[in-house]
C-alpha cells in the first residue's frame, strides 16, 4: 500500500494555477487562422491604397485656381517643353510642306488630238459661203472670243489655214508644234487654284506625279501649273514655234487661231492627295525639335504669389514635381512610405478601438463584415483620388456617398468615426489643406446626422439638399477666412474689361466683389456635388441593402405590404393566425414607439412571427372552428411535436 497521499494541499493547488499574461493571450488570439485572414484583408486594403496613391511620393498639392501666398521657386534643375514655341515650330513646318498633287493628264492629251482633228476640217481653199453647218461651228471655236483681241474675219482665218496647212508635210510639222507646246503642260498638269490653304502647305511649289507613280513625284513651281498663268505663256509659245516651223506671214494668224481653241478647252488635271500630304506633314512635324525652357534650382521662380494658378502654371509645377520626384533616393521614399503606413495604422487603431469598445465587435471579428467595411473605405479613397483631378475637384462626391452608405449600414456613431478617418486620409493623401478638410467634414457629418431612417425614395435627396446648403455656407465661411477660391483666374480673364488680376486689385471694391462671386460659385459647385451624391445613392440603394445585409424602412414597408406573397398564403391557410399577427403587430409597434425602439421593424417582425403555423393551421386554437380540439385526441408529447 502506497504511503503517498493523492490529496494536494491548498498551497499546491494555488501554485499549480497558471495565469496567462495579456501579451500571451493577445498573441494566441492573433495567431488563430481566422484572425490571420482578417489581418491579411486589412493589409491588402492598405497596400491597395498605398499603391494607388503612390504613397512613397509626396502628393502634388496644387490645383487650378489656388492662390499661392508666396512665390514658388524651383527645387531642382529641370527642363520642360515650351508648348507654345514647339507648336509654332510645327505650324511653320506644316506651312512649308510641299503638298502632293496627282496629275491625270488624259484631257490634255486628248486636247492635242482634238485640235489637229478640228483644224483638218478647215483645210482647203474654202469660202465662207460654201461652209457646212458643222464647219461653221468648228470655225467658231478658232475665232477670238475676247473683244480686246484683234478681230479676225472668218475668210481671213480660212485663208491663213489654207496657206499654212494645205500640204501634207505641213501637217506633220503642225503636229510637232502641238507636241512641243503641249507636252510640258501635260507633264506638269493644270489647276485653277491651289486646293490647300496657306497654313496647310507651301504656296510656291507643289509635288506632282502621274497616277500610280507616287515615287516619281517632282517639285513644280505653282505658276507653271496655274491655268491663268499658263494661258499667258501658251500664246507666246505657239507664236514662237509656228514662226520657227512655218516661214510664212500667215503662221502667226494660225497660231492665234490654235491658241483660241486651246485656251477655251484648258481644264484642271491636278487633284490634291490629302493622304500623301498628311504623311509628309506628319514626318516634318515629327522632325521638329521641341523648344525647351530651363529652370534652375532655388533661382527660377515658377509662379508668382497672389495670383490664382492657371492650367499653364499647373503644367510647370507638374514638370518640376516630376523632376523632383525622379531625384529622390530610395531612402527618402522608404521613409515616406513608412510614415504613410503609420498614418494608416493610426486610423485603423482609431476605428478599431471604437468598434471594439463602443459599438459592435463583430465588425472586427467577423471576416465578411470586416471585408465590407474595408472595401467601402478603400473604394472611397480610390474614387476620391480619381475625382479630385482638374478641373472637377469632386472628391466630395464619393465621400458623401460613403457617408450615406455607412449611415444606412452601421448608423450615425460608426459613420462619424469612419468618415472622419476617411476625410483625414483623403486630405493627407491628396495634399489638401485644412480648409478643404473642414468642408469635407461639414458635408459628410451633416449628411449622416440628418439621414435617419429612409422611409421614402426621395429621402436621400432631401437630406443631401440640406447638407448641400451647410456645405455651401461652410465653403463661403472658410474661403473668406483663408482667402482662397478656385477658378477665379479663368473668370477674371473672361470678365469684360478685366484682363489682368492687377487691374482688379487696384480697385478693392471690384476685386472684393469678384472674389465673393467666385467664392459663391465654388460653394455652389460643392453643393451640387453633395446633392448629386444623394441622387446616385437612390439608384444604388437596393444594391447597398443586399451587399451590407441591412433593411431600410423602404424594404420593411415592402415586407409589411399585405399583398406580400407569404402574408397572402398565411391569410388563406390560417386566417385566424393572420388576424392574430395583425393585432400583435399593432400593439408591438405602439409599445416600441413609446420606448424609442424601431416601431416599423417591430411591426413587420410581428407580421411573420407565427408564419410557421400555416403548415398545421387547425392544430392552433385561433384557427379552430367551434367543435372538438384536435389535441384532445393526442398524447401530450405528440401535441408538443405538432
Amino acid at each position: 500500500m502506497s504511503s503517498n497521499s493523492s490529496i494536494r494541499t491548498r498551497s499546491d493547488r494555488v501554485a499549480a494555477i497558471q495565469i496567462e499574461s495579456i501579451w500571451y493571450r493577445s498573441w494566441r488570439q492573433f495567431t488563430q487562422p481566422s484572425a490571420l485572414i482578417r489581418l491579411s484583408i486589412a493589409l491588402a486594403a492598405s497596400l491597395i491604397v498605398m499603391y494607388s496613391v503612390k504613397a512613397w511620393n509626396p502628393p502634388f498639392a496644387y490645383r487650378q485656381g489656388y492662390i499661392p501666398p508666396r512665390a514658388i521657386m524651383a527645387r531642382v534643375y529641370f527642363e520642360m517643353t515650351d508648348k507654345a514655341k514647339t507648336d509654332s515650330r510645327k505650324a511653320d513646318a506644316a506651312r512649308s510642306v510641299i503638298c502632293y498633287y496627282e496629275n491625270r493628264n488624259q484631257p490634255l492629251t486628248q486636247l492635242r488630238g482634238a485640235a489637229k482633228d478640228q483644224i483638218l476640217r478647215l483645210r482647203g481653199d474654202l469660202q465662207v459661203a460654201n461652209l457646212t453647218l458643222e464647219q461653221r461651228d468648228v470655225l467658231k471655236n478658232f475665232l477670238p472670243k475676247n473683244e480686246t483681241e484683234p478681230k479676225l474675219s472668218q475668210q481671213e482665218a480660212l485663208s491663213a489655214i489654207h496657206a499654212v496647212l494645205d500640204e501634207e508635210a505641213q501637217l506633220e510639222r503642225f503636229d510637232l508644234v502641238l507636241r512641243s507646246v503641249l507636252t510640258p503642260i501635260e507633264e506638269t498638269g493644270l489647276l485653277k487654284n491651289l486646293s490647300h490653304k496657306i497654313e496647310d502647305g507651301n504656296q510656291a511649289f507643289i509635288r506632282v506625279f502621274e497616277s500610280g507613280q507616287e515615287s516619281k513625284a517632282v517639285d513644280i513651281e505653282v505658276p507653271r501649273v496655274r491655268i491663268a498663268e499658263v494661258s499667258l505663256t501658251l500664246k507666246e509659245s505657239l507664236l514662237r514655234e509656228f514662226r520657227r516651223e512655218f516661214d510664212k506671214p500667215e503662221s502667226e494668224t494660225v497660231a492665234t487661231l490654235v491658241n483660241n481653241f486651246l485656251q477655251a478647252q484648258l481644264s484642271e488635271t491636278l487633284t490634291i492627295r490629302q493622304d500623301l500630304t498628311e504623311q509628309a506633314r506628319a514626318k516634318l512635324e515629327s522632325e521638329v525639335k521641341p523648344a525647351k525652357i530651363t529652370f534652375f534650382s532655388s533661382k527660377t521662380t515658377l509662379v508668382g504669389s497672389g495670383k490664382p494658378l492657371r492650367a499653364s502654371d499647373i503644367d510647370v509645377l507638374r514638370a518640376e514635381y516630376n523632376a523632383w520626384i525622379d531625384k529622390q533616393s530610395w531612402i527618402e521614399q522608404a521613409i515616406r512610405l513608412a510614415a504613410f503606413g503609420g498614418m494608416v495604422g493610426a486610423l485603423y487603431l482609431l476605428c478599431g478601438l471604437f468598434f471594439h469598445y463602443q459599438f459592435d465587435r463583430s465588425l472586427l471579428t467577423d471576416t465578411w463584415k470586416l471585408s465590407r467595411v474595408l472595401g467601402l473605405s478603400t473604394a472611397t479613397i480610390l474614387l476620391s483620388g480619381l475625382m479630385s483631378r482638374d478641373p472637377w475637384h469632386a472628391e466630395l462626391l464619393p465621400l458623401v456617398m460613403c457617408a450615406v452608405t455607412s449611415s444606412i449600414a452601421y448608423g450615425r456613431n460608426v459613420t462619424l468615426v469612419l468618415y472622419t478617418a476617411l476625410a483625414l486620409g483623403t486630405t493627407l493623401t491628396l495634399g489638401l489643406d485644412l480648409a478643404k478638410f473642414v468642408i469635407l467634414m461639414a458635408a459628410g457629418c451633416s449628411t449622416s446626422l440628418m439621414l435617419g431612417r429612409i422611409r421614402t425614395r426621395t429621402r436621400p435627396i432631401y437630406v443631401t439638399a440640406v447638407a448641400a446648403l451647410v456645405t455651401a455656407l461652410t465653403t463661403i465661411g472658410v474661403g473668406i477666412m483663408v482667402g482662397q477660391v478656385h477658378g477665379i483666374y479663368d473668370e477674371m480673364e473672361m470678365a469684360p474689361g478685366l484682363t489682368l488680376l492687377s487691374e482688379a486689385i487696384k480697385t478693392p471694391p471690384k476685386a472684393n466683389w469678384i472674389f465673393l462671386s467666385q467664392l459663391v460659385k465654388e460653394a455652389g459647385v460643392n453643393g451640387v456635388y453633395t446633392v448629386l451624391a444623394g441622387c446616385v445613392m437612390i439608384a444604388l440603394l437596393p444594391f447597398i441593402e443586399k451587399m451590407f445585409a441591412v433593411q431600410t424602412d423602404l424594404s420593411l414597408l415592402e415586407l409589411g405590404d399585405p399583398s406580400h406573397a407569404l402574408l397572402r398564403q398565411l391569410a388563406q391557410r390560417a386566417p385566424g393566425t393572420y388576424n392574430h399577427s395583425i393585432n400583435v403587430a399593432a400593439i408591438a409597434e405602439a409599445a416600441a414607439d413609446s420606448i424609442g425602439a424601431h416601431g416599423l421593424l417591430t411591426r413587420v417582425g410581428a407580421y411573420f412571427h407565427d408564419i410557421g403555423k400555416m403548415f398545421k393551421p387547425t392544430y392552433f386554437i385561433e384557427n379552430q372552428a367551434q367543435g372538438a380540439n384536435r389535441h384532445d385526441s393526442l398524447q401530450p408529447a405528440m401535441s408538443t411535436l405538432v
